[in-house]
C-alpha cells in the first residue's frame, strides 16, 4: 500500500514533466512527418512561372588593316569571340589599288579573299551574301570583294513560363558566331606584268548582342542574362 502512495505520488508530483514529455515526443514524430511532407510538395510544385520580358542590348566595332601581300603568297589577318558573346553581324571587306595605274589600264593583280569558318559556331544561323571571291578589278569604288553574314533574332517581347523555358526561346541564337574567324588573303601576279604584290585593305564590321530577362509580375525579382 505505501509502494502505490509513493508511486501515485510520483505521478501527480511530476505529472507536468511526464506531459511534456509526451507533447515532445509528439512533436518529434509528426515533424518526422510532416518536414518529409513540406519538402515532397515544394518538389512536386516544380519552378515558378512568371511573365517575363525581353531586352535586346547590341554593340558594334569595326577595325582596319592594311596588309601587303607578295605575289604568290597568302596573308592571314583572323579574329575572334568567346563563349560569353552573341554576334548577330559580320562584314568583312576586301579593297586594293595600283599606285602606278595608268588611267583605263587595269595593273592589279588577282586577289583572293576567301573565309575560313571551320572553328566557328552555329554559322548555318546567317544568312550570308557576297561577291566573288577573286578579281583584279581595282577600279572598284569601295570594297571589291565583300562577305556580309547576318543573323535574324527572334521578334519576341514577352513570355509566360519558368526561367529555363523563357531562356529557350532564345536558344536558337544563343553562342552564334563564337569562335575563330580566319580571312585569307591570296595574291596571283598578272602574267604580263611585273609586280611585288598587292596592298591590300581589310574592314571588318560586327555587332555583338546580349538578352537581358526580366520578371514584368515581380518587380523584387533581378534581371538575368539568357
Amino acid at each position: 500500500m505505501t509502494l502505490v502512495a509513493a508511486t501515485a505520488r510520483f505521478i501527480v508530483r511530476f505529472r507536468l514533466a511526464l506531459a511534456a514529455l509526451m507533447v515532445v515526443g509528439m512533436l518529434v514524430t509528426a515533424a518526422s512527418v510532416v518536414v518529409p511532407m513540406l519538402f515532397a510538395s515544394e518538389a512536386a510544385s516544380g519552378p515558378k512561372s512568371h511573365l517575363w520580358g525581353f531586352q535586346v542590348k547590341t554593340s558594334d566595332d569595326s577595325t582596319f588593316q592594311s596588309i601587303f601581300v607578295e605575289d604568290g603568297t597568302t596573308e592571314i589577318i583572323t579574329f575572334d569571340f568567346d563563349e560569353s558573346t552573341n554576334v548577330s553581324h559580320v562584314y568583312v571587306g576586301a579593297h586594293f589599288s595600283e599606285s602606278n595605274e595608268n588611267v583605263g589600264v587595269n595593273l592589279c593583280d588577282y586577289v583572293t579573299v576567301i573565309m575560313n569558318l571551320e572553328e566557328v559556331n552555329r554559322t548555318e544561323r546567317y544568312e550570308t551574301s557576297q561577291t566573288d571571291s577573286t578579281t583584279n578589278d581595282c577600279n572598284v569604288e569601295g570594297d571589291a570583294i565583300w562577305y556580309n553574314y547576318n543573323l535574324t533574332l527572334p521578334t519576341i517581347t514577352q513570355f509566360e513560363g519558368t526561367a529555363a523555358e523563357a531562356r529557350g526561346q532564345w536558344d536558337i541564337v544563343n553562342m552564334t558566331g563564337v569562335g575563330l574567324w580566319v580571312i585569307e588573303i591570296t595574291v596571283d601576279a598578272q602574267t604580263l606584268l611585273e609586280d611585288n604584290g598587292e596592298d591590300v585593305d581589310i574592314t571588318i564590321n560586327t555587332m555583338e548582342f546580349e538578352v537581358l530577362m526580366t520578371i514584368l509580375d515581380d518587380s523584387a525579382e533581378p534581371q538575368v542574362e539568357v
